[in-house]
């Protein structure tokens, strides 16, 4: 497993593709030529709120301490889930081995139930994973169960997904494959996985740069959610992205976007294009991606195949909000479903992240990546989508991990030297002030929840905070 602070510092755009989104061919999608920097030679920032104002240096903060901790032992807290129904799930495992999905209470502070796993926790496997640094592990919550995948990815050999009882842990079944699994989505009691093929196979020594020869191979599965019963696979060669709807599974296969209806059957196949790179889907509906950043195109599909609208933009990311798309790379955009375009920022804008509300869109910004934007979401009409203010730290890295409904929690690489804590971690208001902050070596996932934020860091602990 690579350790998040590693994982940064070696440059998230080469890492990510490998690390957080499963190797060639993987079933979800993402941006994978994130700008960064060297972080060892900090810059003097400052946080530009609405009308131009400048803030204190974010170095002159009071610490943030956490409200309460939970040590997870050895294992490290990868990924944090939630729906607003109930506990948070937390995806924890340490490296080599054994995983485990913990149901964690945070009105008592405690752990409801642990589950363990044999294997590592397998990044990327979760239905909302975008192949991007934040949030590289997770779970895929659906009606009363957790499904969570571990197994021996790194080693190259196989990998399990299990469905475990959301009230109690117990575990409903589990499906083992000598492939990568990971979750898609589910409908109408189907859940849709997909297995990558190892590359290089088991036994076979991997090294720097090796490609194969032939597209990989991913298999599509239809299982029944209850007791994970396969209904039906279907085999598809360089898959960039799957995607589930109330009516269908969306495959970007190659030049090609293949939608299956819930049996398995095909339901019509677009082709001919440029590489299908993303897919997201609402409802009946599906947003494609195709081509490359400075050459991308955005379609939107209708139930029946045809491509209703196309739309070129200089994007490698989708996020789906409740109402509309929204894109980033060179330039941030919010599309509607007919193709018209909210609003749009012709400057650097990736990590989409939204509060809960579905009213702020947070964008990892800056030319050197080291800021986080934040956007009216829904739109003002203005060119700039609304921009209400950048949060501007004092490095050259820098995001948006989480927010809850009136701030965000943003990071930073700030390292001097290796006796420094590699991250800090800001609290910042919803008018873009830095109020608190504290140091840390790694961040693998944090959450806003009903107010509060909780972070998993490097010492296998659950930090629970308020802003």
């Amino acid at each position: 497993m690579v350790s998040r602070r590693r994982f940064l510092h070696l440059g998230a755009g080469a890492a990510t593709a490998t690390a957080a989104a499963g190797c060639i061919g993987s079933s979800h999608g993402g941006d994978d030529t994130v700008p960064v920097t060297d972080a060892s030679e900090p810059t003097d920032g400052t946080t530009t709120g609405e009308n131009g104002d400048e803030s204190a240096s974010p170095l002159d903060l009071s610490e943030w301490n956490p409200d309460w901790t939970l040590s997870f032992d050895d294992a490290n807290v990868l990924g944090l889930d939630a729906d607003g129904s109930g506990p948070l799930f937390a995806a924890v495992s340490d490296e080599g081995g054994d995983a485990a999905v913990a149901a964690v209470d945070p009105a008592d502070e405690s752990v409801r139930w642990r589950t363990a796993m044999d294997g590592e926790a397998v990044a990327g496997s979760h239905a909302s994973a975008r192949g991007i640094a934040r949030g590289g592990w997770g779970t895929t919550l659906s009606g009363d169960a957790v499904y969570a995948v571990a197994g021996r990815a790194d080693e190259r050999e196989w990998t399990a997904l299990h469905a475990l009882d959301r009230s109690t842990g117990e575990r409903r079944w589990s499906l083992r494959r000598n492939r990568r699994l990971s979750v898609a989505g589910v409908s109408d009691g189907l859940l849709v996985a997909a297995g990558l093929e190892f590359f290089p196979p088991p036994g076979v020594t991997p090294t720097s740069h090796q490609t194969p020869e032939e597209p990989l191979t991913t298999v599509v599965y239809g299982l029944d959610a209850d007791d994970g019963g396969v209904r039906w696979t279907r085999k598809f060669e360089a898959v960039s992205d799957v995607g589930v709807g109330s009516e269908g599974v969306y495959v970007a296969a190659g030049d090609r976007l293949v939608c299956l209806h819930l049996d398995g059957e095909t339901r019509f196949t677009l082709g001919g294009g440029a590489p299908a790179r993303r897919v997201e889907v609402d409802g009946d509906r599906a947003f494609l991606l195709t081509g490359e950043d400075g050459n991308a195109t955005l379609s939107g599909v209708a139930p029946n195949g045809d491509v209703d609208w196309r739309l070129s933009a200089p994007v490698g990311e989708l996020l789906l909000g409740e109402d509309r798309l929204y894109a980033g790379g060179d330039a941030v955009l919010a599309v509607d479903a007919d193709g018209a375009v909210d609003w749009r920022d012709d400057g650097y804008g990736r990590w989409l992240l939204l509060d809960p509300d579905g009213d702020t869109l947070y964008t990892r910004s800056g030319v050197a990546a080291d800021a986080a934007t934040a956007y009216d979401a829904v739109g003002s009409g203005d060119a700039d989508g609304g921009a209400r203010w950048t949060f501007d730290p004092p490095s050259d890295n820098a995001w948006p991990e989480a927010a809850t409904a009136d701030s965000l929690v943003a990071t930073a690489i700030t390292a001097d030297d290796a006796d420094d804590p590699f991250y800090t971690v800001y609290s910042v208001t919803g008018d873009g002030e830095a109020t608190k902050s504290f140091g840390v070596d790694t961040v693998f996932d944090a959450l806003g929840l009903d107010g509060a934020v909780y972070v998993g860091d490097g010492e296998s602990n659950l930090l629970a905070l308020t802003p």
